[in-house]
């Protein structure tokens, strides 16, 4: 009779090789979503100051965030959305931006969501 041995082993190797794969996809996805979040960051803190200056308004944001995080991201982030609150009215007051996007998945079909908040006082 044959040995299964090396049979048994191959097998081995082949689960082996499958994890190795799974974790290389996982650490690349946390890679990814990291970079994609610290992109949305520096959006939202960009948005935040333009927000706050004193000769512009919470409605000047959305549009110096999207171009910063579109100009970042290349083709890491898409569908970006931005989002400002506060008073533009009152000086010291927060204005707040929100910029989200949706990033690539590795490990399964379709996008990740990833979103980044920044502050900043409101200059009159």
């Amino acid at each position: 009779m044959g040995d299964d041995r090396g049979l048994v082993e191959g097998i081995e190797a082949l689960i082996g090789a499958f994890f190795l794969i799974l974790l290389f996809l996982f650490i690349s996805q946390v890679v990814v979503w990291w970079h994609a979040r610290n992109i949305l960051e520096q959006a939202a803190a960009e948005g935040a100051r333009v927000a706050a200056a004193a000769d512009t308004t919470c409605d000047d944001a959305p549009d110096a965030a999207a171009n910063m995080a579109q100009r970042l991201s290349a083709d890491w982030v898409a569908t970006i959305r931005v989002n400002c609150t506060g008073n533009d009215d009152v000086e010291g007051s927060l204005m707040t931006v929100t910029v989200s996007g949706n990033t690539p998945a590795f490990l399964f079909p379709g996008r990740l969501g990833v979103s980044a908040t920044a502050s900043a006082p409101e200059e009159s």
